[in-house]
């Protein structure tokens, strides 16, 4: 049986946003949106180059805090991204490879 092939994401947030602890974060790969848990979760992807793209939506604004990364996964790799939101909903958030 092969690893599975596919990104784990961390969503963060500064404890005292806790409103964000309500609001679903939205991973999108390569156009195709998913949302849940800010909690560690895995999506599954076949090998070769994505684009994931990690926003929420809050008040009227859609895609808030958005952050993109451009990635490229191996068969039966798994790779581990951090989303970390901003101090301000205005700012852009970070998306990063985890350590």
């Amino acid at each position: 049986m092969s690893a599975p092939t596919g990104i784990s994401l961390q969503g963060r947030h500064n404890p005292l946003q806790l409103f964000l602890s309500f609001v679903p974060l939205t991973v999108e790969v390569d156009g195709t949106a998913e949302s849940g848990s800010w909690r560690n979760r895995f999506v599954p992807l076949a090998p070769g180059v994505h684009q994931v793209t990690v926003f929420f939506r809050y008040m009227f604004k859609a895609r808030c805090c958005e952050a993109t990364l451009r990635i490229e996964v191996a068969d039966g790799q798994e790779i581990s991204l951090e989303y970390r939101a901003p101090q301000l909903v205005t700012s852009p958030g970070s998306l990063t490879f985890a350590r």
